[in-house]
């Protein structure tokens, strides 16, 4: 999934949160004017982390030919609000030790701020003066708009950014969910104070957030804090676009884009299952069996790299959207070595969706699933970003203790069963950027 962040880190509180905690319970917080939050207190360390989700409002609702307007207008809610000033208001979060953020995914606008617990207050105020009173300068916008424009000149001329572009395109069309977050040269150019404004007032409502806090406060401090400070927040979402659910091309293709560099870099996938789909556990099984996260002993790892030193690493990801799902993954090559790479690409992906995982395939991937899901939770702000999925996937707040549960009962059957459906070699949308030659060993091979 595409993820823009903006923002300034001002103070990096980099203490972790004890392993204990993931006992605390998730409560559920509702405040006297009606604001619903999840809560995981923790009072041993003084930090407090709140993540806040809009849901429905990401990149893909940018106004068609006014791509970039939800990514600069979470650029512009750092940049000044209130009485305070582009540079004002960043002076005031660095003096109080605070980290606020504004990200954007195709999906959803998201708000983060974390503080030392002494400073929850003036924590809240900001994040709420940032969405209910930003500035939107007209000196800041310029210098914005332009950095943002330095930054898309820059990115036409990356191999990485043109490969994901490509994929992206011949995924999903013209589907929203092709936009460019960060917009293009010619719509950023376009984008007006006034189109940025009418996002935020129909898009980071009251109705369509979620709030995760994760630190040192109590349910009746945090709502408090909420209807002191975010009941100003307009109370109705109310989009202009709807976004339609969409599918992945069921048909291979191969795209390859012509680019002098001695390595070609590859980008495949194709349809995957959302995240409420019960055969997910074990696409992510799968996922996790083929290449996930680019682990060295995965299948693809040990086939491409171990064995045949063909790249450096091999990935693989699952991105359950809210309109649609894809499973992708990646690797780069030498030039003439990319016709091999895609040869064993496929033969891994065509043996495994016939023959399923062994058993201890199946055991080493729920392992590493499991040894390291409360690893990956080790801060406030991982444990608030982890509530925040649970909201948004309507996975209950008891599923800290029942997630490692649904991994262990996914069997054999089941992962290549989906297998089946998402690795397909016949289905799969390959492109490339380099100079690849496309020959495999055997093309080469002389006449007998």
């Amino acid at each position: 999934m595409k993820h823009v962040f903006c923002g300034f880190v001002f103070t990096l509180i980099a203490v972790c949160l004890s392993l204990p905690v993931l006992a605390a319970p998730v409560q559920e917080v509702t405040s006297a004017s009606g604001f619903k939050a999840w809560l995981v207190e923790e009072h041993g360390l003084p930090l407090v982390a709140v993540k806040i989700v809009f849901r429905d409002s990401g990149s893909a609702y940018d106004p068609a030919g006014k791509e970039g307007t939800v990514a600069l207008a979470a650029a512009m809610l750092m940049e000044g609000a209130g009485d305070l000033d582009s540079n004002a208001f960043n002076v005031a979060l660095e003096n109080n030790a605070i980290q606020l953020n504004f990200g954007v995914d195709d999906d959803s606008f998201r708000a983060s701020v974390e503080s030392l617990s002494e400073y929850k207050e003036k924590a809240f105020s900001y994040i709420s003066m940032a969405l209910t009173n930003a500035r939107f300068d007209d000196s800041a916008l310029d210098r914005v708009r332009s950095q943002t424009l330095s930054v898309l000149s820059q990115q036409e001329h990356e191999p990485a950014y043109i490969v994901r572009r490509e994929w992206e395109k011949t995924a999903f069309g013209g589907h929203p969910y092709s936009n460019q977050a960060l917009g293009t040269t010619q719509s950023v150019a376009t984008i007006t104070k006034a189109e940025m404004q009418n996002f935020v007032r129909r898009h980071l409502t009251r109705e369509n957030m979620l709030i995760s806090v994760v630190g040192d406060i109590t349910p009746a401090e945090l709502g408090r804090l909420m209807d002191a400070h975010l009941g100003s927040l307009p109370a109705k979402y109310a989009p202009e676009i709807k976004i339609q659910d969409t599918r992945l091309p069921s048909e291979a293709k191969q795209i390859v884009i012509d680019n002098d560099i001695p390595q070609t870099m590859v980008l495949f996938g194709a349809n995957a299952l959302r995240r409420e789909d019960p055969e997910y556990y074990a696409a992510y099984v799968m996922n996790e069996m083929l290449g996930g996260g680019g682990a060295l002993n995965s299948k693809l790892g040990l086939e491409i790299r171990e064995k045949r030193g063909l790249a450096y690493s091999v990935y693989t990801q699952v991105s359950p959207m809210a309109h649609s799902a894809y499973w992708r993954g990646g690797f780069a090559t030498r030039n003439e070595k990319v016709g091999e790479a895609l040869a064993v690409l496929r033969s891994v992906l065509k043996e495994f969706s016939d023959k399923g995982p062994t058993d201890a395939e199946l055991a080493d991937a729920k392992d590493h699933l499991i040894g390291g899901f409360v690893l990956g939770l080790d801060s406030n702000g991982d444990i608030a970003s982890y509530l925040t999925s649970m909201q948004l996937y309507h996975l209950g707040r008891d599923y800290l203790d029942k997630r490692n549960q649904y991994i262990a009962a996914v069997t054999k059957d089941q992962v290549k069963a989906v297998a089946k459906k998402l690795v397909n070699p016949d289905t799969m949308i390959v492109t490339m950027v380099g100079k690849p030659n496309l020959k495999t060993v055997a093309d080469k091979a002389p006449a007998q």
